[in-house]
């Protein structure tokens, strides 16, 4: 164990006969012993260790709280303290923005379907659906004629016969636009288009689902079955297939406008 260090010498000499130094004296030994301590040496002769540096452990961290029973709920730091707020004050986050999704509902039939299907089918249909996705202002659809857009109700189909609140999308213009460019040259290409299996209802559910996480309603997505599963749907189906729908007045999605 290291021996404590000596302790300083008195402030006057122990001789009796000698005349006492005053402390402030520069041959004072208490001044002379508190030289070789700033010196780094003992009395003795021996180093002293070096004395802590601020933030080595000589002094405590400070800490900050929020003041005991000052209900702002706040992160204040105590009186004289330095440093980083703890815990960090809450910083509000913006909301994204939301853009509403809309499903135009249109009966190609005009209402033919509702009075003769049970008749020609012997079941009851309430329409011919054709259906668009009205999102960032515009509407979209899919035809034999590739992904198109318009005005709201700017085809010649005229305004939809019904409007289905979707949702909301945090999607932006410019992403989705892309992503409709990608679905034109892929699985929604003109060529692509079938009345009963791969329609604009298909589309209109794809990109619903795309944009908010929700299918479009069941009996638009169900009526090709719903005509398929009848004998006069099956004898007609040759037929059926051979039919390309694109209603007239949309310009093609990633075209020049007017240009299919």
């Amino acid at each position: 164990m290291r021996e404590s260090a000596s302790p300083p010498p008195p402030l006057f000499r122990s001789d009796p006969a000698g005349p006492a130094l005053s402390p402030h004296s520069s041959r004072c030994p208490r001044r002379a012993w508190g030289r070789e301590r700033r010196r780094g040496a003992s009395s003795e002769g021996r180093p002293l260790p070096p004395p802590l540096r601020p933030g080595l452990g000589s002094v405590p961290p400070r800490s900050f709280r929020s003041p005991p029973g000052s209900g702002t709920g706040r992160s204040e730091p105590l009186p004289g303290a330095r440093g980083t707020l703890w815990p960090p004050p809450r910083v509000p986050m913006e909301p994204p923005n939301l853009y509403p999704v809309k499903l135009y509902v249109y009966d190609l039939s005009k209402g033919l379907a509702r009075r003769l299907s049970p008749i020609m089918l012997g079941k009851q249909l309430e329409g011919i659906w054709h259906t668009s996705i009205v999102v960032h202002k515009d509407e979209f659809f899919f035809g034999s004629g590739g992904i198109s857009s318009c005005p709201p109700g700017g085809t010649l189909l005229g305004p939809p016969d019904s409007v289905v609140d979707v949702g909301n999308t945090e999607v932006t213009e410019e992403i989705f636009l892309e992503y409709l460019s990608s679905l034109g040259e892929s699985q929604f290409r003109g060529e692509a288009y079938n009345l009963f299996e791969h329609n604009c209802n298909t589309f209109s559910n794809e990109v619903a689902q795309f944009l908010t996480g929700r299918k479009i309603p069941s009996y638009i997505t169900d009526l090709p079955s719903e005509v398929l599963s009848t004998p006069f749907g099956q004898a007609l189906r040759p037929l059926l297939d051979s039919i390309q729908i694109q209603p007239p007045g949309g310009s093609t999605v990633g075209r020049p406008n007017g240009q299919s």
